[in-house]
């Protein structure tokens, strides 16, 4: 793997083995955590969680333990899971954490509002392992261990960037199976697949036994795979075509704009559920856009499908709060659409912000937790598209070369981390920030996001 040294050195490890009973689409995890304590504290208690996708009634935990050593004073809090340790984890010090833990995968259910968080569950022609396993949190100076509730609308995960391996193996499947998944993976038997990936946010996979596959190569020699479902005839052939050229062309558009892509290979999947949602390495594009797609650029699956690439810079290159600060990875994703418009389709610009943006009249401050919103539309219309608008302003104010260069110095400087909107906007000079401030106080409730010093040295 390219990205091996990166695994190395990786201070959060995650093994799993995990065995898929295909037919009663159910789960059988066995997780090993690998931590080195860099929190400069020493910790009484590790925090993890499971994804609030998964519900209660979907979990049967089993074992857990510190080394070899069952632990049996933890305590399950919903998705939370506390683990007091025996005496503190000295910084620098190495702890162990085995789990194991039944999981029953949901049927996929219609509609817009529950629907779109298919990426973990199951049609009649796929299964979505997406945000199936707990994870460390974040361990914040002053705050501890980060945490958000489960929130209906948008996403409620903050993920460190660590090292993955996880061995899936499948029983009672079709010979047909094919398993897509992010990183370095091998088919190790008929039933058995093991993938890696390094410095990502989760690993997550998509099964099917109707699944074709289409390659191709960027231009930096990044492989480009599309998992498709709906082939057969022409017209789908065609959409996935589309499809696979849109997310390789983006890929090579936002290397150059944002520095090189973060994983060895890029998976696109048609998914069984309504929209699209990005992984690291992988991602999802609605069937719906495949099935509709009228053989134009103007269309929602290459919209969408820009959308979810520029996610593996703005999510899982730099990472952030999902729920308190979304505009970090949404705003710059739509905006990423735009700059792909302008670059493949420029005379497609107006119609991009016509169709995409002001023809849902967006309103209101951008850097609104998820929280202060009830539904999917209002929430778009002001973190995605009003977003959008935010950044368009900034561009004209500071104009292309120092736009450009800002969002690349924040992408290579916050590569790997946990970005807060003080390092988005910390990432401009002293100048341009003092030049935007009108800009931020029309968009955002908390303008004042940098203290800048009285005298630049």
């Amino acid at each position: 793997m390219s990205d091996a040294h990166a695994c190395s050195a990786s201070n959060i490890a995650y093994e799993i083995e995990a065995t898929l009973d295909w037919p009663g689409q159910s789960l059988a995890v066995e997780q090993t955590l690998t931590f080195l304590n860099d929190t400069g504290h020493s910790l009484d208690t590790l925090v993890l969680a499971f994804p609030g996708t998964v519900a209660p009634e979907e979990l049967t935990l089993k074992r857990i333990a510190l080394g070899d050593s069952a632990l049996r004073d933890y305590i399950l809090n919903g998705q939370q899971l506390v683990l007091p340790l025996p005496s503190p984890l000295p910084p620098a010090e190495v702890v162990q954490v085995k789990l194991r833990f039944d999981l029953s995968i949901p049927p996929i259910r219609s509609g817009y509002r529950h629907g779109h968080l298919g990426y973990w569950g199951y049609s009649a022609r796929q299964t979505n392992l997406g945000l199936w396993f707990p994870q460390l949190l974040p361990y914040k100076e002053g705050n501890g261990w980060t945490w958000h509730q489960f929130w209906p609308v948008g996403e409620t995960n903050v993920s460190r960037a660590a090292s993955y391996r996880v061995t899936l193996r499948v029983q009672g499947a079709p010979d047909t199976l094919r398993v897509a998944g992010p990183g370095a993976f091998v088919r190790s038997s008929a039933d058995t697949w093991r993938f890696e990936l390094c410095g990502s946010r989760e690993l997550s996979l998509s099964i099917s036994d109707q699944f074709s596959l289409l390659t191709t190569t960027s231009s930096g020699s990044i492989p480009v795979e599309l998992f498709l479902l709906s082939s057969g005839d022409e017209g789908a052939m065609r959409a996935a075509r589309h499809a696979l050229q849109v997310a390789t062309d983006a890929l090579d558009l936002f290397e150059k704009r944002f520095g090189p892509f973060p994983f060895d290979r890029l998976v696109v999947v048609e998914g069984d559920f309504p929209d699209g949602m990005e992984f690291s390495g992988l991602v999802f594009v609605s069937e719906a856009w495949f099935r509709t797609w009228q053989g134009v650029p103007n269309d929602w699956l290459t919209l969408i499908t820009a959308h979810e690439v520029a996610h593996q810079w703005w999510y899982a290159a730099v990472g952030n709060d999902q729920a308190a600060a979304p505009y970090l990875d949404e705003a710059l994703a739509t905006y990423s659409e735009l700059l792909f418009i302008e670059h493949y389709h420029p005379e497609l610009v107006e119609w991009w912000w016509a169709f995409r943006v002001n023809a849902h009249t967006p309103s209101g401050q951008v850097d609104l937790p998820v929280t202060a919103f009830d539904a999917p539309r209002p929430y778009i219309n002001t973190v995605y598209l009003q977003g959008a608008r935010m950044l368009g302003d900034l561009r004209l104010a500071m104009g292309d070369e120092a736009f450009f260069a800002w969002l690349a110095h924040y992408a290579e400087t916050m590569r790997g981390e946990i970005a807060e909107p003080a390092d988005f906007w910390g990432a401009m000079s002293a100048d341009a920030y003092a030049l935007t401030a009108p800009i931020r106080q029309r968009y955002l409730a908390e303008a004042s996001v940098v203290s800048l010093p009285d005298a630049i040295p």
